[in-house]
């Protein structure tokens, strides 16, 4: 079969189960993997004959396509903000849009300086510190490190298979992040954590009850783990990490939060019941994603107890 050709027979068999562009767009991702060429490049030479190990690749990857399998985890690969992140069934597919809120604190961090911070003598280093929690595949943490290459990152997850799959991204990438083994949800592994300048958490937020609505690549591939909340407690990582967050961030630190579109308003009500200060801020899409939150304090007040 010709390169073209395969392409072709690829996209009319995602027609089946996709959207025509979405159905496009997986089978270039596909044949971009298969034949190691960008679009430019296959179009030159889409005349040319797949080899037996190509083919075979075919056609495992449309079986497993088939079968509503992301196409990040059939091929092992996944790109956020600029970087190839190796992904699998543990950690959740990274999104647009938390590549925005990403972009969010980069975007605050260098507005205000804070890329070459200073705190002073009383901390035991000067550089800006971040923590990323419920971290997955590390992409948040990576790219903030990546991008911020002064800052000290640390990203935590209760899941071990999560932090095995963040901690080879980071040293495929070469980038060095701090992944540690935290239940935010439990106050005693919560003390394992550092203070910080800025908490950043894409934290579980859909309620049981959305499952019957959600496609079936996520439903049935993606870690329920990291998808689901009680329909009584939507917010209960908000508020661990709300809580968490007095306790450990320095004076007039910022709380970055990836949002369920529905509770955006909730969400914002909670932090301003902690006595944060919150801003609610849309992705490109329209849509309430992103929470903005400080903690106004002198530095004369210090930190709250963390009793």
């Amino acid at each position: 079969m010709k390169t073209g050709a395969a392409e072709q027979w690829l996209r009319q068999q995602l027609k089946n189960i996709y959207e025509e562009n979405e159905a496009n767009n997986i089978a270039a991702m596909a044949m971009e993997h298969i034949t190691q060429a960008n679009k430019m490049e296959r179009v030159q030479r889409q005349e040319e004959l797949l080899n037996e190990k190509q083919l075979q690749q075919l056609t495992v990857i449309e079986q497993r396509l088939h079968q509503h399998e992301p196409i990040q985890y059939v091929l092992g690969e996944a790109w956020f903000y600029n970087m190839k992140l190796f992904v699998d069934k543990h950690v959740l597919i990274p999104r647009p849009e938390t590549e925005e809120l990403v972009y969010w604190i980069i975007n605050d961090v260098k507005a205000k300086g804070l890329d070459v911070f200073q705190r002073g003598s009383a901390d035991a280093t000067s550089q800006l510190k971040i923590l990323d929690i419920g971290t997955g595949s590390g992409c948040i943490a990576l790219a903030l490190k990546n991008e911020i290459p002064r800052a000290e990152v640390w990203g935590c997850d209760v899941s071990e298979e999560a932090l095995n799959v963040a901690r080879r991204n980071g040293s495929e990438l070469d980038i060095r992040v701090d992944f540690q083994g935290v239940n935010i949800l439990d106050d005693a592994q919560q003390k394992l954590l550092p203070t910080v300048d800025i908490i950043v958490s894409n934290p579980p937020y859909i309620p049981l009850k959305d499952k019957n609505s959600m496609h079936a690549n996520v439903l049935n591939h993606e870690p329920h783990l990291a998808l689901f909340v009680p329909d009584n407690d939507a917010l209960k990582f908000y508020k661990a990490i709300a809580h968490f967050a007095k306790k450990r961030l320095h004076a007039n630190g910022l709380l970055y939060f990836e949002i369920h579109e529905d509770l955006g308003e909730a969400v914002v009500a909670l932090l301003e019941s902690e006595g944060y200060q919150a801003e609610l801020k849309k992705d490109m899409q329209g849509k309430e994603r992103m929470v903005k939150a400080e903690r106004i304090m002198n530095k004369e007040q210090g930190m709250m107890s963390d009793e």
